[in-house]
């Protein structure tokens, strides 16, 4: 019997220093988004971020890096990629980041339907501002351009729909579990003159290496920018 317990002793601590050799897990890989829009001067406190908000909208905290847009004095911008860091989106998801998707986004809409009803969703939306206090943080007199797509994380795969509080806008959408690029899209049918049909879709992973157009700020639910062909987030 003692002699099991010898052996028995053995194996656990071979087995300790087997898990103690075992490499870590790898970093999450991060995500790269390219971005196009306007010809812009560069000037070194131009700035693309994702940007994440709590409840009630508020501020919580820009995320990506490589997103600086300095260059050659008097020179001009149109392009560049953004990379979201694995780590990064791992802190938002067990922030106060993620919240009900019902009530939550939907907050004053009509005729809300969302299933499963209990799905949890943070999402990161991109813009271009000018960084003039240098905080690192975007204020509503820097932004210069914005997409209405963004790269959202779903607690679950769900579907939805709802219409503004206006009554002129339906807008629908499925996204799947996990985080992925979700494409604002926007269509206003010649049959129904004023009225507009949103669509906010999780994208083919293929899809999310196709450029995000970003454009001057425009209401959500009734445009999106002027077309441009091969991009996510054309024209209504």
């Amino acid at each position: 019997m003692k002699n099991m317990n010898i052996i028995r002793l053995g194996g656990v601590g071979a087995l300790c220093a087997l898990l103690t050799a075992c490499p870590s897990p790898p970093p999450p890989t991060p995500m790269g988004l390219t971005f196009i829009f306007p010809d812009t001067p560069t000037v070194d406190t131009l700035q693309l971020s994702g940007v994440a908000f709590g409840a009630n909208g508020q501020y919580l905290r820009t995320i990506g890096h490589g997103g600086y847009l300095s260059g050659t004095p008097g020179g001009v911008v149109n392009r560049t990629t953004i990379y979201l860091d694995g780590y990064s989106l791992q802190d938002l998801q067990k922030s106060a980041c993620l919240s009900p998707f019902k009530g939550g986004e939907t907050d004053g809409m009509r005729d809300v339907v969302v299933s499963p009803e209990n799905v949890q969703t943070c999402n990161v939306y991109f813009v271009i501002y000018n960084d003039l206090n240098r905080n690192g943080r975007p204020e509503s007199t820097e932004e210069l351009y914005q997409t209405h797509s963004i790269y959202s994380y779903a607690s679950e795969a769900f579907t939805y729909s709802f219409t503004s509080p206006d009554g002129r806008t339906t807008e629908s959408g499925a996204r799947r579990k996990g985080w992925s690029l979700v494409a604002h899209e926007v269509r206003q049918p010649s049959a129904t003159p004023g009225r507009y049909v949103v669509t906010m879709n999780s994208v083919p992973e293929a899809d999310e290496r196709l450029s995000v157009r970003l454009h001057e700020p425009t209401n959500r639910l009734i445009s999106q920018g002027a077309p441009l062909g091969g991009t996510l987030g054309g024209a209504k």
